[in-house]
C-alpha cells in the first residue's frame, strides 16, 4: 500500500474525511433551505411569477462555457507545437460576453413588452 497509517492516524484520517463530507452535505442542505425560504417569501409577496420566468438561464451559460472550453482545448492541442497559450481563456471570456449580450437583450425586450402592455 502506498500510504500506510497506524491505528490512530488511520482513525484521524477517517474522521477528517467524514468531517469534510459532513460539512459539504451541510452546505448543500443550507443552500437548498435558503432557496426554499426565498421562494416561499416570493410566493407570499406575489412576486413569484416574475422571478420564476426563466429558470433555464443557467443552461445557456453552462452550454456556452462548455463549448468554449471544448473549442479552446481542441485548438490548443492542435497548436501545441506553436507555443500558443491562453486560447481556452479567450473562448471562455467570449462565451461569457455572449451570454451577457443575450441576457441583456432578453431583459430589454421584456421591459419593452411590459411598457407596451402598460400603455395599452
Amino acid at each position: 500500500m502506498f500510504l500506510q497509517l497506524g491505528g490512530f492516524e488511520g482513525l484521524l484520517a477517517f474522521a477528517f474525511v467524514i468531517a469534510v463530507v459532513g460539512l459539504g452535505l451541510a452546505l448543500v442542505l443550507a443552500i437548498a433551505y435558503m432557496d426554499h425560504r426565498k421562494e416561499m417569501r416570493l410566493i407570499e409577496e406575489g412576486a413569484y411569477a416574475e422571478a420564476a420566468e426563466d429558470s433555464r438561464a443557467w443552461i445557456l451559460a453552462v452550454g456556452l462555457l462548455l463549448v468554449a472550453v471544448g473549442l479552446g482545448t481542441g485548438i490548443e492541442s492542435y497548436l501545441a507545437s506553436g507555443g500558443v497559450d491562453g486560447i481556452t481563456a479567450v473562448f471562455v471570456g467570449l462565451a461569457a460576453l455572449a451570454y451577457y449580450v443575450i441576457k441583456r437583450r432578453q431583459g430589454g425586450t421584456a421591459a419593452n413588452q411590459s411598457d407596451d402592455e402598460a400603455s395599452a
